[in-house]
């Protein structure tokens, strides 16, 4: 089976409003095995809406639609649909008394406009809404199953739940489609696709793609199967994506960098700190954004000016005449001092220039230094040096993504020049 998704409002075509609704939907499609084909939104315009609607009908089984449900003029998706489908809109008797209820309920007048609410077009039927006015509609149009929700997400949600989702399980059997995301921070997405190239072959059951948000790539697993097949299958290949990529892979699905960092922290009762300059503070914040965190974070410095390198943590004004604050030398003597002033078993210090620009050859835009002091004192002093690529933003969120990193690989046990890509 297949669907598409049509989510209307000017709201959400002008970019005023970020389309969760489609997100959220075509997840719920997928766990349910069924193919989300296409994705579609639309402003308030009952003639484009009408004419996406004939339109889908001809591409899928399911038609899923949100949004324009409400009781004012710019409301048109139940006017749209009873178009699409050449019937008139007729009063649903049973929708109108729900709604009169409603309004006695909250002990508010019920205005003229909301009876446009439980109107329908004449072989459709309304659909109660449970945590709002709108009642939804479902109908059918050719060999598509249309269900319409309204488009506030609350209320989106619970129609589909005690609604629509029992019809969509019943009508897609005993399949499902099991997704699995391994991430993966410290190494490109062409080097990753390089190494599982041969796993990501199209149509394939299960399926192996990679995707890319904020400096993390994802390797997405899809399975389609009985429950037990397709789980059996996800973790077939996931073992197999594990092999190949090693401790690359820092978590599965939605748990964060700094979640398993913190986790590692705690489980071996050790401690941070931060210095940091051209990540502001970042690391700090991610670190500490973390539940728990506060009984393995001691404290963090912002050093950004090269006095204050000096004066806070002790850095010699020496080192910095005479390598530049933006250098290895200056990296590892910041995480040594704040280790030592912090009294943590581990500091993490970044330098580094996050741009706009650079007139110096020798320290380009996007060149940052991340050091980390250990356990073993001035022994355990590991410094990497980093060319990130992007705008001052990218640039200082990748860093701090990769100063987690080599500290996640350190608190391993592991080399990170053995783990991650040259």
């Amino acid at each position: 089976m297949n669907a598409i998704i049509i989510s209307i409002g000017d709201e959400l075509t002008s970019g005023l409003t970020m389309n969760s609704n489609a997100a959220w939907l075509g997840r719920q499609l997928t766990e349910l095995g069924i193919s989300c084909q296409l994705q579609l939104t639309i402003g308030d315009n009952q003639s484009a809406i009408a004419a996406a609607i004939r339109q889908s009908i001809t591409q899928c089984d399911i038609l899923l639609i949100s949004g324009g449900l409400g009781p004012t003029e710019d409301d048109l998706t139940r006017r749209a649909v009873a178009e699409a489908m050449g019937e008139p809109l007729v009063m649903d008797q049973v929708a109108l008394s729900d709604l009169e209820a409603f309004f006695r309920r909250i002990n508010r007048t019920m205005t003229e406009n909301n009876r446009l609410q439980a109107m329908r077009p004449l072989s459709a039927s309304c659909v109660k809404n449970s945590c709002g006015t709108a009642p939804g509609i479902m109908a059918r149009l050719s060999n598509t199953q249309i269900f319409v929700m309204p488009g506030v997400p609350k209320e989106m949600k619970a129609m589909f739940e005690l609604s629509y989702k029992p019809l969509l399980q019943a009508a897609a059997g005993n399949v499902v489609r099991r997704i699995m995301a391994l991430n993966i921070c410290g190494a490109g997405e062409s080097w990753i696709g390089s190494r599982i190239a041969d796993l990501m072959k199209r149509g394939a059951n299960p399926s192996v793609g990679t995707t890319v948000h904020d400096g993390i790539v994802s390797v997405r697993i899809y399975a389609t199967g009985k429950p037990a097949e397709a789980g059996a299958m996800i973790e077939a290949m996931a073992n197999t994506v594990r092999h190949r990529l090693g401790e690359l892979i820092f978590s599965a699905d939605q748990v964060a960098l700094e979640t398993v960092v913190v986790q590692a922290l705690l489980s071996q009762e050790s401690t941070v700190t931060t210095a940091e300059s051209c990540t502001g503070g970042w690391i700090a914040m991610m670190l500490t954004n973390v539940p728990g965190s506060s009984a393995c974070f001691k404290r963090g410095w912002v050093t950004y000016s090269d006095e204050s390198k000096s004066a806070d943590i002790g850095v010699d004004p020496e080192v910095i005449t005479k390598y530049g604050a933006v250098s290895r030398e200056v990296a590892a003597t910041m995480a040594q001092q704040a280790r030592s002033r912090a009294e943590a078993h581990w500091a993490l210090a970044v330098t580094g220039n996050a741009g706009p620009v650079s007139d110096d050859p020798k320290n380009p835009v996007g060149l940052v230094y991340i050091g980390i002091a250990g356990p073993n004192g001035h022994g355990d002093i590991y410094v990497r040096n980093c060319q990130f690529s992007g705008d001052r933003q990218s640039i200082r969120l990748r860093s701090s993504q990769m100063a987690l990193t080599l500290l996640r690989l350190k608190l391993l046990g592991l080399d990170p020049e053995a783990v991650l890509p040259p």
